[in-house]
């Protein structure tokens, strides 16, 4: 979770730079990355459905939320 993340995760690389640009400090932006990963995570376990990357790309844009 988090930083070993970034690297395989297109939309987690994203939303750590997007969190960066504006001046949030490495730490604080690797906390809210790991926010969003639990609760992506609790919703497969309480759902009972593996983690798809590509749904969850397509439930973003559907949003139309950035990564």
């Amino acid at each position: 979770m988090g930083r070993s993340d970034r690297p395989r995760s297109f939309w987690a690389k994203a939303f750590y730079d997007a969190c960066r640009a504006p001046g949030m400090r490495h730490q604080a932006a690797l906390r809210a990355l790991v926010f969003k990963w639990i609760r992506i995570r609790y919703r497969c376990w309480a759902s009972g459905t593996p983690y798809d990357e590509s749904r969850y790309l397509m439930a973003l844009q559907k949003r139309h939320a950035p990564a």
